[in-house]
Order: C-alpha cells, then structure tokens, then sequence
C-alpha cells in the first residue's frame, strides 16, 4: 500500500517542478521585457554650440542617443518672442519586436535668420526627444533641453584710422582700423595676400592694426581691403586706398665656379638623394627645386605667430659685420661665361670674422632651429604679431624650438653651410610670410614712425 503511494506522489511532485520552473521562466521574462521595454533612462542630446551668438546663417550638429530601446522621434522648435517656429521633425519606427529605433541619430540644424524671419536679439532653441521604451504608459522616456541665443545679423563697421598710403615694393608697415563690435578674426588683405590683425589695447576698445608688407616684385596694388568676421559670424569689409611707390632694381652677378660645385653639390646630394645628372644639372636643381620647397617651408612657418608683441625697438644689425648682397637683388649667374640661370635675393649678406657670434635682432621665440636647404642651418624667430626674423648659412646653432630669446641673445656662430659660398650671416625680414628689407627695421627713427607709434 505504501508503495504504491510513493509512486502516485512522483507525478506530483514532477509537476510541482514544472509548476515552479514556469513561475521562474515568468518571472525571468517579466524582468527581461520590463528591463528591455520599461527602462526608464532618457534620450540624450548633444548639441554642438561654441558660441551662443549666432549670425545670418548656422549650422549646428546634433546628436541624440538611446543605446536602450532607440530613438522614437525628436522636434526641434525655435521661440522668439510668441513666435514658434519648426526647423526639425523626425519619427522612427522599431525595427523589430524585440527592438527599437536607431540608437544614435545625427544631424544638422540649419538656421537662416533671413528666411526664417528673424529679427536680431534674444531667441530660444527647443530640443524634444522621446525613447521607445514602454514607460510612463507607452508614452517612452522623454527629454527636452533648451539653448538661449542671440540673433546678431549686422556685419561689423569699419572705419580706417591710420597708416600709409604709398608703399615700396619690399617695404613694411602698419595699418590701424577701428571696428564698432568685438572680432573674432580679422585682417588685411593685400594681392590676395592675407595679413592677421591684432587688438591694438593701448589706443582704446575696438581699436585693431595688421602688419604688412609688400612683395619685392609688386608692380601695382590690385586689391586692398579690410576683412573682419564678428563674434556672430558676419563678415565687414573696408576699401583702403594704397599705391606703390616704384624702386629701381638692383642687379647682381653671381660666377659659379667648378670648385664650387664639386665642394656644394655632394654636401646638397646627401640631404637631396634624388638629386641627378651632372654638377651644374644638380646645381639648378637646387637653385630652382629645392629653393622652392625652402621657400614653402618658410611660409608655412611664417602662418603660425604668437598674438603677443616680443619685440621693441629697432633690431640690431650684426656687429661688425660689412654688407656683402643686398635684400631684392636680381641674380644672374654665370658658368663658364654664359647666363644659366636668374634668381632674387631675399636678404641682406653680412660677414665678418670666420665663426662670428650671431646674435637675436631683437626679442622673439625659436619657432624653428635647423637645416633648411640653399640657407643651410637655420633659426627663425618669431617676433610676435607676423613679424619674422630669419638667420641663415650657421656652422653651430644653440638654441632649440620654443625658446625664448632676448635682443642680443646668442644663437648660433656664423658659417657657410647651404649654398654660401664663405663665411657669412644671410639674415631676413618678414612680415606673415612675405620678405621685406632687414635695412628699414636697423633704422630706429623708421621703426618709430612707421610702426611704434601707431601702437600708442
């Protein structure tokens, strides 16, 4: 009998187990599909906003991210004053039972003040998200963010203060202009050449000045305006009235020699292995080639300087040292009589004792320190403002980028590394790139007339 009972107690019992295993499968599902369907984490959004002043036209990214149950929609509403304008709607559909919409959604909110109907002053951007998460009732996770921003649509005023009216090719100055708003960016472009412009702090708020220079070779000023870009974006411009002032063209002979090539062209052909054919065939090449490239690197150098102003005062000329080449000297050389090729020189040639200590001009940062083709070993110090000095042809350099330098401080001895043929210093001048006269900067009084003072 009681045998009997054991056997009629196992079905139970096995059922009690299904019973039990089902309850838990419930349970695991139930907590399964709450977790995936009635999670409570809201959408989040990003949006890409630097500044909070927008101009005529913008365009801001947006990002929107659910790694949870996806994206169901998103509105992008615009407020001003009783005014609400639509500039986004999108709604999405799960893409599956078990899944929602897309996880992340990227776009860009475009924003034409003109169009829209703005007017200038205070407006508010609405964002609105919701999640396809089954919580609050189906309704889903929901977000909303809100960016105040000012409509500034006016392009800024400009007005020309100060500085020259004529100017010679290979000459340097100052112009000074005066703006009715705060500058983002702003500067003088000349030919198609761009000069930065910096807040001139001593003359007073909204007070500007970029300094310039003229290409040795410019025959005629094509364009010349002022161009500023506020804190919103507009974009100013301003006509100035500027002429050249013609200068007579110095002209040099350069006799290139046979020893000269056999002493230059394989130091050149280590540092220039693609260098081919003979030695007067190496020779153009690195006259012409590599001359080139030498000049791209120095631009290159010349489009990053310090905001701050280094410099004070005239530069000093290197000491007892006698002139040898001139700045915008027309080469011709010659080999064995006869005219192969024709260059200009961007410098001035100083020498004077072999090894002789070459000195900073005046006060700047190393912003490069070493072999740089036809010049040899290099420094380049940036003066602050677009005002570069460069010193050339060094047999030793003892300073490094990023040092700072005082007027006078040491940088290297003199040599004839490069294409110089003696002991010499090549020292230049620019201005944002372009090669002016060392010789006007040497001169105290034009420095205080031309540049110095406008400053003040």
């Amino acid at each position: 009998m009681s045998v009997s009972l054991k056997r009629m107690d196992r079905p139970k019992r096995g059922l009690r187990r299904l019973v039990i295993l089902f309850v838990l499968a419930l349970i695991g599902a139930a907590g399964f599909l709450s977790v995936k369907f009635l999670e409570m984490e809201p959408p989040v959004i990003n949006l890409s906003i630097q500044n909070r002043l927008l101009g005529r036209q913008s365009s801001l990214p947006l990002r929107i991210t659910d790694k949870k149950s996806g994206v169901r929609d998103f509105v992008i509403l615009l407020r001003q004053g009783k005014h609400d304008i639509v500039l986004m709607h999108r709604q999405f559909v799960r893409k599956g039972g078990l899944t929602g919409g897309p996880p992340t959604v990227a776009e860009t909110v475009k924003i034409d003040a003109a169009a829209l109907g703005l007017s200038d002053g205070r407006a508010d951007l609405l964002i609105k998200a919701h999640d396809f998460s089954y919580w609050h009732w189906g309704q889903g996770n929901e977000t909303t963010v809100s960016y105040p921003l000012i409509f500034d649509t006016k392009a800024p005023k400009l007005s020309f203060v100060d500085g020259p009216r004529l100017i010679k090719p290979g000459s340097a100055g100052i112009i000074i202009y005066r703006a009715n708003e705060e500058l983002s960016k702003s500067g003088l472009n000349i030919n198609g050449h761009y000069f930065p412009g910096f807040p001139v702090k001593a003359r007073g708020r909204g007070i500007y000045g970029a300094l310039i220079g003229l290409p040795y070779n410019t025959e005629k000023i094509k364009t010349a305006f002022i161009s500023a870009v506020d804190r919103a974006g507009n974009e100013g411009r301003l006509n100035i009235g500027l002429e050249v002032r013609k200068t007579i063209k110095h002209r040099d002979r350069i006799n290139i020699s046979e020893s000269f090539l056999k002493l230059k062209m394989p130091q050149f052909a280590q540092n220039y292995p693609e260098m081919k054919g003979t030695l007067l065939e190496e020779f153009l090449y690195v006259n012409n080639n590599i001359r080139h490239r030498n000049a791209a690197k120095i631009r290159e150098i010349c489009l990053h300087t310090s905001p701050q102003r280094f410099w004070k005062g005239r530069f000093e000329r290197m000491r007892r040292s006698s002139r040898r080449a001139g700045f915008a000297d027309y080469r011709t050389y010659y080999y064995k009589g006869r005219v192969i090729d024709h260059q200009v020189h961007k410098g001035l040639d100083l020498a004077s004792i072999r090894h002789a200590r070459i000195q900073a001009a005046n006060a700047g940062q190393v912003v490069y320190a070493g072999y740089l083709g036809i010049y040899g070993n290099v420094v380049i110090l940036d003066h602050g403002q677009g005002l570069f000095s460069l010193y050339a042809h060094l047999s030793q350099i003892k300073v490094a980028v990023g040092d700072m330098v005082k007027k006078g401080g040491l940088l290297g001895r003199s040599g004839h590394t490069g294409m110089a043929g003696g002991d010499h210093l090549h020292f230049s001048i620019l201005v944002d790139g372009v090669f002016v006269n060392p010789v006007e900067w040497w001169d105290k009084n034009w420095v205080r007339l031309n540049v110095e003072q406008y400053l003040r």
